[in-house]
């Protein structure tokens, strides 16, 4: 593997971790929202999530990188969602939508710079369509109009 390719991998696995902490940070967002619609909502994305993360495993298999053996970005995960556990803990519906608008803000940045670099077409195509669907729900999703006025 060149340099190269392992800057890349280590891009990618980043952008895993977050998709992974999306995952269970919409799952917490769920169990402690008070209103329905918003629990239903914290739980669609929680399984798109969950999605995004097996796709994005299967292309970083497609791609023959390495497993992540020191298990340093576990560690990391557990560490987020020790500190998502807490915040959701803590907040009102309204505080939990604007933080998940601001991650969401930032997973759309990291997507933004992966696909600035050399990709196969297969991974830029799923990066593409993950990154719209994301950006898609934080600009039409009623959710975030009706309660982050």
């Amino acid at each position: 593997m060149t340099e190269k390719d392992k800057i890349l991998c280590e891009e990618l696995k980043m952008l895993l971790v977050s998709l992974q902490e999306n995952e269970r940070g919409f799952m917490i967002a769920a169990i402690h929202s008070s209103k329905s619609d918003i629990k239903l909502f914290f739980h669609r994305k929680s399984l798109e999530s969950k999605e995004f993360v097996s796709e994005f495993m299967g292309e970083l298999d497609f791609l023959k990188y390495p497993k992540d053996n020191n298990h340093s970005i576990s560690a990391y995960a557990r560490e987020i969602w020790f500190d998502f556990n807490w915040f959701f803990s803590t907040c009102d519906d309204e505080k939990i939508l604007r933080k998940i608008i601001d991650d969401q803000q930032e997973i759309i940045k990291k997507y933004d710079a992966l696909l600035t670099l050399v990709l196969r077409p297969s991974t830029r195509v799923l990066l593409t369509l993950q990154k719209e669907c994301i950006e898609n729900d934080l600009n039409h999703n009623t959710i975030f109009y009706y309660y982050c006025k």
